[in-house]
């Protein structure tokens, strides 16, 4: 069992036996309680309250442990593997109508901006894999579910396209899910991701190709490469700044909030997982360049070394 949810069950323990205690104060005491707490907004899944929520604690805590690979589950045949030998649980988090067209063999359908609303459909033991159509939207999955402490969750990079592209089965039968029991998150860190996830705009918090690139450019936005140093030495956007994604939390000062940003990496993998975990942070003028470096060399734009 990981350590995340080793902390995750003390602190539903502790929290439990709070309650508890709390319950044995005078009958005046409890109905004064009763009379002046509002009850809570209801969730889909079984929830507890703990103390106040440093949501940039968090926020670093996800960030600067990613592994290498950037929970990534590799290519097809890796991918394959991690399903037909691990038993890998798979997500497609595309729209339904998406999904109905065609999806990979096996998979739930939970598309991105209802993840908050089906927590407890999805493993928190086990591999769980998470795809979508190209696999931008798989990162930002990727990045709600592991901030809500779901550490078992990768992304498939090739998604949907990848694997037909591969020649691979699909299917256009649904998979129905089932829940799997209460699981027990803090409400405040559950509004925090679903206040970024549940109202994603059209493009998912990107902001389009690279001719839309040089536009914020040229408007004045501020840019960040996300990728790490020597990377961004090899070349980069004329005039971004680098702050790897490990780093993004700890240096987070250096990002305004008065001016448009724009992160970017090197697929767009790294920046979907870095605007969409700065959004749940409350740094809500960031947004994502989802074609990232490999988009902007492939318009023949100048890059800087």
């Amino acid at each position: 069992m990981s350590d995340a949810k080793m902390r995750r069950i003390f602190v539903a323990l502790l929290t439990a036996l709070t309650l508890v205690l709390a319950g044995c104060g005078t009958a005046a005491e409890t109905s004064t309680t009763q009379a002046t707490t509002p009850e809570p907004a209801a969730v889909t899944t079984t929830t507890m309250a703990v103390q106040a929520l440093d949501i940039m604690a968090v926020g670093d805590g996800f960030l600067s442990s990613i592994p290498e690979g950037f929970l990534t589950a590799g290519d097809v045949a890796a991918f394959k593997e991690a399903v037909d030998v691990g038993g890998a649980f798979l997500i497609d988090v595309r729209q339904p109508d998406e999904y109905s067209e065609g999806h990979i063999p096996g998979a739930i359908n939970i598309p991105i901006r209802e993840i908050t609303k089906h927590l407890d459909e999805i493993p928190m033991d086990g591999q769980v894999i998470v795809y979508c159509k190209s696999g931008y939207r798989a990162a930002l999955a990727v990045a709600g579910l592991q901030l809500l402490g779901f550490d078992n969750v990768k992304a498939f990079g090739p998604s949907y396209a990848g694997w037909v592209d591969a020649g691979e089965e699909t299917s256009t039968e649904a998979v129905a899910a089932v829940s799997l029991g209460a699981v027990f998150i803090d409400p405040a860190l559950i509004a925090a991701v679903e206040e970024v996830y549940l109202v994603m705009p059209e493009g998912y918090l990107g902001i389009g190709d690279a001719v839309a690139m040089q536009g914020a450019i040229d408007a004045g936005a501020f840019i960040v490469d996300v990728r790490e140093p020597g990377e961004y030495a090899e070349g980069h956007i004329p005039g971004a700044v680098n702050i790897p994604l490990r780093e993004l939390i700890t240096r987070v000062d250096e990002i305004p909030t008065d001016v448009p940003v724009v992160v970017y990496c090197a697929s767009g993998h790294r920046a979907a997982i870095a605007g969409s975990t700065l959004n749940v942070m409350g740094i809500d003028n960031v947004r994502i360049f989802g074609p990232s470096m490999k988009g902007w060399q492939a318009a023949e734009l100048d890059v800087e070394i």
